[in-house]
């Protein structure tokens, strides 16, 4: 637990232990060897301790409150002549960045001509094959049952089988990242949520603080329901908040 703690910044939770229980052969392999999540044996490990419950839409209301602000985003990276970014943070099997880049898509309507980006960040190898495949995972139920009816159209194929839209596939790109390490900066919206309250309160700050950090002035950033407001942001809407435009 320690090493996890210090590797990604997991906190210690009754679940967390469960699941370690059931990999023995994994924790011990992980023991003779330092905490690197290239290593073999830790990324294994790191495989089955992750969560990876996601769905398309899920939290329509935040979704519809960025599908609100999205036209003045785009707007303004088209006057600044740049691509359209977009990030999911701890996207696990792909169904947030799917659902960013059917609003981002369907947002060009009243903008042509800008290039849209979205990036899908996480630690688990097989859910981040998943995702690159751009496989709708069934879940429980309808996997369109949160979609709004006028946006099915990306999920589904001409047969009316649930399939992303190729048009999403060509906008989405998705890499293993460790999120404690996220340096990357340009992103007009950032999804993180769900993902905090697996953290310790340091690893929670920092993280919080990188995703800031990466955002354009004045971008959006979405959290989960119970994660707490990020000093300086402005809020907007439930459960987000956008960058001051400085």
């Amino acid at each position: 637990m320690a090493a996890l703690e210090s590797l990604v910044g997991f906190a210690a939770s009754p679940v967390l232990e469960a699941r370690l229980r059931r990999i023995p052969h994994l924790v011990e392999a992980c023991a003779a060897v330092p905490p690197d999540t290239e290593d073999p044996h830790w990324a294994a490990l790191l495989d089955a301790v992750t969560v990876q419950e996601t769905r398309l839409f899920r939290h329509p209301v935040q979704c519809a409150a960025v599908a609100h602000h999205l036209p003045a985003a785009l707007a303004r990276a088209r006057a600044e002549g740049r691509p359209f970014r977009l990030l999911s943070a701890g996207c696990a099997t792909g169904e947030e960045a799917f659902t960013l880049a059917a609003l981002a898509l369907e947002a060009t309507h009243g903008a042509p001509g800008i290039e849209i980006e979205v990036l899908g960040l996480d630690l688990c190898r097989p859910a981040l094959a998943s995702a690159e495949a751009g496989i709708i995972a069934p879940g429980l139920g309808d996997p369109l049952g949160l979609v709004p009816a006028d946006l099915r159209r990306w999920f589904l194929d001409a047969a009316g089988q649930t399939r992303l839209h190729p048009s999403l596939r060509r906008v989405l790109r998705f890499e293993r990242r460790n999120l404690l390490g996220l340096s990357e900066t340009g992103f007009d919206v950032v999804f993180c949520r769900n993902v905090l309250i697996y953290l310790t309160e340091p690893a929670r700050r920092a993280v919080t603080e990188a995703l800031c950090a990466a955002l354009q002035p004045g971008g959006l950033l979405a959290l989960g329901p119970t994660d707490r407001t990020p000093p300086s942001a402005i809020a907007c809407g439930e459960s987000l908040w956008s960058m001051p435009d400085v």
